[in-house]
């Protein structure tokens, strides 16, 4: 009997909901956009930063700098992603300039899930 009540007892895995809101804002001074984002559990309190790495930025991109900081605009604190390597990179790949939304979003969207479609790309 005791064994049965240590099975009834396991931990079930639980479903956590997020709720994220993005925003692309210039930045004047690196000159390059810049990918803001609001991260928040569904009750609304806020994620940390080592939830935002557990919850939102995938594995293979723990290494980026995200920060946190008053959007630049709405004046609310926002995570974002630092553009200090951002002119660089974009300056390691070949693109249409009309592209360069497209191009950068693609490769800074998926680091905090916020995914460029495809049929972008397409004409």
């Amino acid at each position: 009997m005791e064994q049965e009540e240590e099975e009834d007892c396991t931990a079930q895995e639980s479903t956590e909901i997020l709720q994220l809101e993005h925003h692309i804002v210039y930045s004047a001074s690196y000159q390059v956009p810049v990918i803001y984002f609001k991260a928040s559990f569904s009750d609304g309190s806020p994620l940390s930063h080592k939830e935002i790495f557990e919850y939102i930025i995938p594995d293979a991109y723990q290494n980026a700098v995200v920060s946190q900081n008053d959007h630049p605009i709405l004046g609310t604190p926002c995570w974002y992603i630092h553009p200090c390597d951002t002119r660089s990179l974009m300056n390691t790949m070949t693109f249409d300039p009309l592209d360069y939304i497209k191009v950068w979003l693609s490769v800074y969207g998926p680091i905090v899930k916020c995914s460029v479609p495809i049929s972008m790309f397409t004409e």
